[in-house]
């Protein structure tokens, strides 16, 4: 499994987010919004991770497209190529550098983490214990706190801008962080049809079911 697949499916972490308490309950509205009202979701993201120490592990950028229930499609473009697709049943996850494509299950590679939530159609207090942090420079901020103790990550901050999903950060058990930044976003767009399928391109080694 990739460093990137890992990273994004089950870990990561958090820079602190210090937000005002004035208009308490707007980024609890726009949580609700944005998982009740946009059912497709596009945008350009910027990634950073970094270790418990601070350091910088890795960036990366690309674009990515959700559509409830349960697909989405991260396809990163700097530093390398890779794409991930989760089709509804299955994770594919292309490295063209290596030709090569890992298969998985979707319940069994994903399970309760970010990834799947970002695409899951199930209410979000379901899943997580959801707190209202405030107003940030113009960001409403909510924390998501797992009610599952199975999870690899400890909570999920998520941030709207006057309605849209702008910024997501992570925490990970290890002290791993995660930051994505989310421009040009789209609610409901209008996609291609074969956006969240994958065939293996000819003379890749495929692994798994």
């Amino acid at each position: 499994m990739t460093k990137i697949f890992r990273q994004w499916l089950g870990i990561a972490g958090l820079t602190i987010v210090t937000a005002c308490p004035a208009q308490a309950g707007q980024g609890t509205a726009w949580l609700s919004e944005f998982f009740s009202q946009v059912k497709v979701f596009k945008a350009e993201f910027s990634q950073l991770v970094v270790d418990e120490s601070h350091r910088e592990v890795q960036r990366s950028s690309g674009v990515v497209y959700l559509a409830r229930p349960k697909q989405f499609r991260w396809d990163y473009k700097k530093p390398y190529e890779q794409l991930i697709v989760g089709d509804g049943e299955k994770i594919w996850i292309y490295e063209p550098d290596l030709e090569q494509v890992t298969v998985k299950h979707q319940d069994e590679a994903v399970g309760d983490t970010p990834a799947q939530m970002l695409a899951s159609d199930v209410a979000v207090e379901q899943n997580f214990i959801v707190n209202e942090l405030g107003i940030r420079e113009g960001e409403a901020w909510v924390e998501l706190t797992p009610k599952h103790e199975e999870t690899t990550f400890l909570l999920i901050r998520l941030a709207f801008r006057e309605g849209m999903l702008s910024k997501m950060e992570l925490r990970d058990s290890l002290g791993n962080s995660t930051k994505l930044v989310f421009t040009q976003a789209q609610s409901n767009p209008v996609l291609a049809s074969d956006i969240f399928a994958f065939n293996p391109p000819k003379d890749v080694d495929v692994f798994g079911p």
